[in-house]
């Protein structure tokens, strides 16, 4: 933790700031594989949000955009004027909301499976996000604390067969650390809205991340849009689904590498 601001959260490496957001119902631990690739170019910072890892919630909705509120007065605390923004699936939400509340504060994006809009996710991780935000969405709270259903969960949804047994067992800890009213409530907020429209006034920096067999979002779709509302994106699509391999971790290295230097360019 560092000590200028009571949020739990990684801060290291050097150059200009890069805040990154994780993703759903996860902690900062999602992105430590990152780090190797991005650290000798940004001073990488991935708090935990609140809901998230035992931090309180936060008193509002957790919506992308309250995120991106709590997010400033991150900023703030550590003294950072401006910064490069990230996320992770939902996260990628919470850095377009940051960009279209505070664009002079963003100096540029970059999104690894972007959640950009409900038609742009496959349909069955949609029809999971609209079970949450249904009155059945209450059933959420137990079963998280269930190991089975959650492994079988992400090994039906989330390509999990290829994600070894100690990462599945870390991400169920997330899910037993999240407070089922902010999980829930951010299902319901990635469902709604048009968060490519920051994007087609987005005129800034853009990098891109996508896996060809990822689970959660219609690849060929989002690949597509985001050339369409940005051109100058920068996109790099690598082999794999939702499972983090070692074969998917070194080609995502590889990629990070190349999408740090064009945001620097």
């Amino acid at each position: 933790m560092n000590a200028r601001v009571a949020v739990p959260l990684i801060d290291r490496g050097s150059g200009p700031p890069l805040l990154v957001f994780h993703g759903w119902s996860g902690s900062n631990r999602n992105v430590e594989r990152w780090l190797p690739a991005l650290e000798p170019s940004f001073r990488v910072i991935v708090p935990d949000l609140p809901g998230c890892d035992r931090v309180a919630p936060l008193r509002e909705r957790h919506t992308a955009d309250a995120y991106a509120a709590w997010a400033l007065s991150v900023l703030d605390g550590l003294g950072v004027r401006d910064a490069y923004v990230g996320g992770l699936c939902s996260g990628s939400a919470v850095a377009l909301a940051l960009a279209r509340r505070a664009p002079e504060r963003v100096r540029g994006l970059l999104l690894h499976t972007p959640f950009l809009g409900r038609a742009l996710l496959r349909p069955l991780i949609r029809l999971q996000l609209e079970a949450l935000a249904s009155p059945a969405g209450s059933l959420y709270g137990p079963l998280r604390h269930a190991s089975f259903l959650a492994t079988l969960h992400r090994r039906l949804f989330a390509n999990a067969a290829e994600v070894a047994a100690e990462q599945l067992a870390a991400d169920q800890d997330d899910l037993v650390r999240a407070d089922a009213r902010a999980a829930r409530e951010l299902a319901t907020d990635l469902l709604q809205g048009d968060r490519l429209a920051v994007l087609r006034g987005w005129h800034r920096p853009v990098g891109v991340l996508v896996a060809d067999a990822d689970a959660f979002i219609d690849v060929p779709g989002v690949v597509a849009a985001v050339r369409d509302a940005a051109p100058q994106t920068a996109i790099e699509v690598i082999a794999g689904g939702h499972g983090w391999t070692d074969a998917f971790v070194a080609a995502q290295h590889v990629a990070l590498v190349r999408l740090a230097a064009s945001l620097l360019a």
